[in-house]
């Protein structure tokens, strides 16, 4: 009861409208946010739009959104933006427009509770323009070590298909029997086929899944919302002797990573949208209820709607004492 007072002189007699775009059980919103191409024409190219098309072709998502990551696009997304996105996959194979700058922007999506599948070139490149660096090399989101090894480009070539898989059953590999990479051989050797060079993961990574060369083709870093691919995401329909083979089961499984990290429906009362209803939600309550514009600045990927403690729609003081009943697990 105390706690029910305290709150009541917080918040006065205040009420804030809650509004969603989003119906429950609706399909993931998903995002390409990457480095593809260096092009102004990304909603047309085939390096962007090929996984676009073979996302939405499995049927598993409401949209799947194309943001330039380039110098030629916006960049990197903003709060608001990553907000209406329930996870993004992320690659390079040119250049970002602010690696430190993406980086950062990612680790603040994922504390938020947001979904991120990284995939080649932005966690093998040799390039610091193409990772993914700030907060991100800071934290608990990286599985595949940035490529440290001179005069290498960070990414092993050739041959290659579906290997050992280490976690038989995991979801992230539901309904994938197949998996060939196509490659070729140029004036310069073999190209394409790409893989990670790096053979090991960071401390608490798990490898779900090798290449049957022994490199990372699945791999999960400790933080739950992070998945990483240890293949270039576009397919042979874009590049026939380069990329994996679009007869196999590719789609599927980039699919499969981004339903596996995108945001999952939250708890009634989890006002700092961390995936729990503890004492650490009672002072984001409290400021949603006083300031919702400032509420919305500190936790932009929250959707209060979510997470209204007594399910009407209108956050006021009536939502008090659901909330202690929820936080006393009553």
């Amino acid at each position: 009861m105390r706690l029910t007072l305290c709150l009541s002189a917080a918040v006065g007699g205040l009420a804030v409208l809650i509004t969603t775009t989003a119906a429950a059980g609706d399909l993931p919103h998903v995002a390409i946010v990457a480095a593809a191409s260096n092009t102004v024409m990304e909603q047309t190219n085939t390096r962007y739009t090929d996984v676009r098309d073979k996302l939405m072709a499995t049927g598993r998502f409401s949209a799947v959104d194309i943001f330039n990551a380039t110098r030629f696009g916006p960049g990197t997304p903003t709060p608001a933006e990553f907000a209406q996105w329930d996870a993004v996959i992320v690659w390079s194979n040119d250049s970002f427009d602010d690696s430190v700058a993406m980086g950062n922007a990612l680790a603040d999506y994922v504390d938020g509770g947001g979904g991120v599948v990284v995939s080649l070139f932005a966690n093998t490149s040799s390039n610091t323009a193409r990772q993914l660096l700030g907060r991100w090399q800071e934290g608990d989101y990286v599985a595949i070590p940035i490529n440290l090894s001179p005069g290498t480009l960070g990414y092993a070539q050739g041959a290659g298909e579906l290997g050992a898989i280490l976690i038989p059953d995991h979801p992230l590999l539901e309904g994938v029997s197949t998996f060939i990479t196509r490659w070729g051989v140029n004036s310069s050797g073999i190209f394409g086929g790409y893989r990670p060079l790096e053979m090991n993961v960071t401390p608490g990574s798990v490898k779900v899944a090798l290449w049957n060369t022994g490199h990372t083709l699945v791999a999960l870093p400790p933080n739950p919302r992070v998945v990483e691919l240890g293949f270039h995401p576009v397919s042979s329909d874009v590049v026939a002797s380069a990329y994996w083979d679009a007869a196999t089961d590719g789609a599927v499984l980039l699919a499969n990573a981004l339903t596996y990290v995108a945001r999952s429906p939250l708890p009634a009362g989890d006002y700092n949208c961390d995936g729990q209803v503890t004492n650490f939600d009672i002072d984001p309550f409290v400021l949603a209820l006083t300031d919702a514009a400032a509420y919305a600045a500190a936790y932009p990927g929250c959707d209060l709607a979510a997470v209204d403690a007594d399910g009407d729609g209108v956050l006021t003081n009536f939502d008090i004492d659901p909330f202690v009943n929820l936080l006393l697990g009553e």
